[in-house]
């Protein structure tokens, strides 16, 4: 018997003494050909919430990540994340969009007081993921203070998870490595163990049917999971034994050809995965001189080739793959035949170099304490979400995190456990992985003619579309533009019409809710009087009605904790104050007055500042620099490409300069002091509220002694009850969908805790979405702890190569 040992490098098909193709050529033909196999990245998802069991009232705060399948990496094309909301019955209650940035989107979801009692659903999607309907579907537990219930949180207890009311309906599973049981040879065959699909610990014997002999032994773990290896020269059956009763279950039949393939189990290089490929002289002989192709790849992802040609005289190869050239966690080699049809196929871990954090107090105060995050094995910088709880907490079931759902999730059958709770319990053994994977490995899709991402029905969408119809009196518009503004979302556009009378522009990026503007420019640039339609697909991506996707489902092994409530531990939801009636007496003003007031307010020496109003009526269609040109004191010198703004009236007192010379306005456009005069270009006066002139510059020092100008724009804060005096042509909506903007910093829900013990068990201290981790130096965190000695912080994050980071860590605070 001989024996090829063949190196496999990324992307590249393997040479050996009897390959004749070109690895190019070999790689590319089966990239083109194999239906099996596809280039297309897909999008995962993992919700990280502040908690996971939350009282009506409350906000569910959250941090969403969003990698690259194939390596882990941040999502860099991903903008538009919506987060929907399921009811218990999995009925869509709520769909917000929000904007992912370098794979990263936070945010908050409200749940109003008169939501009934449940289990809810957070679904994590993208109009791209529609094509795959992966995604993460979080569920929540939702708690109504209205609703009391008989029982008391102060018997906390634990039960066995085993329902004696239930009939006992015991199975057991086999699943060969590579799906194969070859005859004649050494056969390592996985299994699972279940009473009523929640996985039990249990033994047995495996016994020869044709003998009546004892192979061998088995037990399974307490995740119902083993492994045994028989020489397959006869046909067995696995007899378990259960409280002194036997049950018995059929073994697969062998088959007389097939290819096993299995990981060396003893690494010669740490630097390198050696991968065995064995079979038998009757296969070999039926595939002689016959070229196979061995992919390594994961749900179809392909990443390297090896091109393997049979030798009827050998029946054991072995390959070589770079640890570098794996995918980070769960691989699978697939092994195809001249047909592309798969013949055999292995899936194993590749142990993740995460990051390991290290978390301890810095300082504490009464009511604070500082932390160090110290990244132990310096990698590159991650970004962080931290939820903050107090220790006894009750409210986060820390079934999911971002390793397992990066790593697991995606590529696994449902378990009927938490994988969260396995990964930690095994500390993510290689060996616990590969029998993790190889009793609950997916099949891999099928994916046809879906081989680029022109080929997707889905296509990714950036921002949101306003699209819409003009009626115009003039008959020829074929010069005439459109123009979208929005103050509060910092845009400014032109597009020419499509067709006739339509416009449309996408990308935008629009907040809800918020205002824009349309208008209608003729050849001039000059606003025309028009009438808007605008169309109601602000989006292509629609939210299923219902929830069709899956919804793990898990079993505490062995046992589970049950939690009684009281009445008297229940928080409520703090009762608005009732005020008096009062009598409030006020003068009437005109709104351009309450405007100058305003104005006069803001610019400091307002004495000698004067305040302007422009008059939108005189001033329609035209733009900033025009309307300075008319003030007095004000001179404007403008060229193609930019623009100055003198002082006409000299220079004022401190200028150390004489004579005539006319010197610069120092300008400010809503408080922020401009370097450039030329960034006023292109603005137009419909966004203006008003303009001050301070042409002593009296009150900024040597800064404004060539006189100070400040232009206000119409924000919402600076028109709040303003009319106005608008442009009649000037079309004014109000953003029908948009992204979500998120509270930048947490606050507690108004939530009142009626003892300590309430407080304790369901109450959130802090929740940091966006914590930068530096690998190079202390990252200090500020915590306000309020009445609570101990917390407990729940960590995920990652960085920008992929490399993922979790933590649970309990702090004890130690007053300094």
């Amino acid at each position: 018997m001989k024996t090829y040992l063949l190196s496999c490098l990324l992307f590249c098909a393997v040479f050996n003494a009897y390959c004749q193709e070109t690895p190019s050529e070999k790689s590319n033909d089966i990239l083109l050909e194999n239906t099996y196999l596809t280039t297309i990245e897909k999008e995962k998802f993992f919700l990280h919430t502040n908690k996971t069991t939350y009282y009506t009232g409350e906000k569910i705060w959250f941090k969403a990540y969003i990698a690259e399948g194939s390596s882990n990496k941040p999502s860099m094309n991903t903008t538009n994340l919506f987060v929907n909301f399921y009811s218990p019955e999995k009925k869509l209650i709520s769909s917000q969009l929000f904007y992912a940035e370098a794979g990263f989107a936070y945010g908050e979801i409200d749940l109003k007081p008169d939501l009934p009692a449940g289990t809810y659903y957070i679904d994590l999607d993208t109009n791209r993921n529609r094509n795959f309907k992966n995604g993460s579907v979080v569920s929540i537990q939702v708690l109504n203070t209205s609703e009391t219930s008989d029982s008391t949180l102060a018997n906390i207890e634990t039960k066995n998870s085993s329902k004696t009311n239930v009939e006992a309906n015991y199975t057991m599973a086999f699943y060969p490595e590579s799906q194969t049981v070859l005859k004649n040879e050494l056969n390592n065959i996985a299994f699972t163990i279940k009473n009523n699909q929640v996985p039990v610990k249990a033994s047995g014997k495996i016994i020869d049917k044709n003998t009546g002999e004892t192979v061998t032994r088995f037990m399974s773990d307490s995740y119902g999971m083993g492994r045994i290896n028989i020489l397959y020269n006869s046909n067995y059956t696995a007899v378990l034994n259960i409280n002194g009763t036997e049950k018995s279950f059929a073994l697969p039949q062998a088959n007389s050809m097939g290819f096993i393939i299995q990981k060396k189990l003893q690494a010669t290089d740490q630097n390198t995965t050696s991968i065995l490929l064995k079979t038998n002289e009757e296969t070999s002989s039926n595939y002689n001189n016959e070229s196979l192709i061995l992919v390594l790849h994961r749900n179809g992802f392909a990443k390297s080739v090896a091109s393997i040609k049979i030798n009827k005289k050998t029946t054991n190869y072995q390959i070589n793959f770079l640890k570098e050239n794996l995918f980070s966690g769960i691989n699978s080699l697939t092994l195809f035949d001249k047909n592309n049809k798969p013949i055999s196929e292995y899936s194993f871990w590749n142990e993740p170099t995460n990051i390991e954090l290290d978390v301890t107090q810095f300082q504490a105060s009464s009511d604070s304490i500082t932390l160090n995050f110290n990244m132990i094995n310096k990698l590159a910088d991650a970004n962080l979400s931290i939820s903050v709880l107090p220790e006894a907490t009750i409210s986060y079931n820390n079934q999911q995190n971002i390793i397992t759902e990066f790593q697991l999730v995606p590529y696994l059958k449902e378990t009927g456990f938490s994988l969260t709770d396995y990964y930690n319990k095994t500390n993510g053994n290689k060996h616990s992985m590969d029998l993790l994977i190889q009793t609950a490995m997916n099949s891999n899709p099928v994916y046809g003619a879906v081989k680029t991402e022109k080929d997707l029905v889905f296509q990714p969408e950036h921002g949101v579309k306003i699209r819409g119809s003009i009626n115009s009196k003039d008959k020829d518009l074929s010069k005439h533009q459109v123009m979208l503004s929005s103050t509060e979302n910092n845009i400014l556009l032109i597009k020419p019409l499509k067709g006739e009378k339509q416009f449309e522009f996408d990308s935008l990026m629009l907040a809800h809710p918020t205002k824009y503007k349309l208008a209608l420019l003729n050849h001039k640039g000059e606003i025309e009087k028009a009438s808007f339609y605008i169309y109601k697909d602000f989006n292509t991506y629609r939210p299923d009605s219902l929830l069709n996707k899956n919804v793990p489902t898990y079993n505490k092994v062995g046992f589970e904790t049950v939690y009684e409530i009281d009445e008297e531990y229940v928080p409520l939801l703090m009762n608005e104050e009732v005020l008096d009636e009062v009598l409030i007496k006020s003068k009437v003003e005109s709104d351009k007055e309450i405007l100058k007031e305003r104005i006069e307010n803001k610019v400091r020496s307002k004495g000698f500042s004067t305040v302007h109003i422009p008059d939108e009526k005189r001033f329609v269609g035209a733009d900033l620099v025009f309307y300075l040109r008319t003030l007095p004191g004000v001179k404007v010198i403008q060229d193609t490409r930019s623009v100055s703004i003198l002082n006409s009236r000299g220079p004022g007192p401190g200028s150390l300069k004489s004579g005539g010379h006319q010197e610069a306005y120092r300008v400010f456009l809503d408080d922020i002091p401009l370097n450039d005069h030329s960034e006023l270009l292109g603005i137009q006066m419909f966004d203006i509220a008003s303009v001050s002139v301070n042409p002593t510059g009296a009150g900024y020092g040597i800064q404004g002694a060539g006189g100070v100008i400040h232009i206000y724009s119409k924000t919402p804060e600076m028109m709040k009850d303003i009319g106005g005096v608008t442009n009649p042509n000037i079309k004014e909506s109000e953003t029908e969908f948009g992204f979500s903007l998120p509270t930048e910093t947490f606050k507690n829900s108004e939530m009142y805790y009626p003892n300590q013990s309430s407080e304790e068990l369901y109450s959130t201290i802090d929740w940091v979405p966006n914590f930068y981790l530096n690998s190079k130096t202390p990252n200090y965190l500020t915590i306000s702890t309020k009445k609570h000695q101990n917390i407990k912080l729940f960590i995920n994050g990652m960085n920008a190569n992929g490399q993922l980071v979790y933590k649970m860590v309990t702090i004890n605070k130690e007053s300094n």
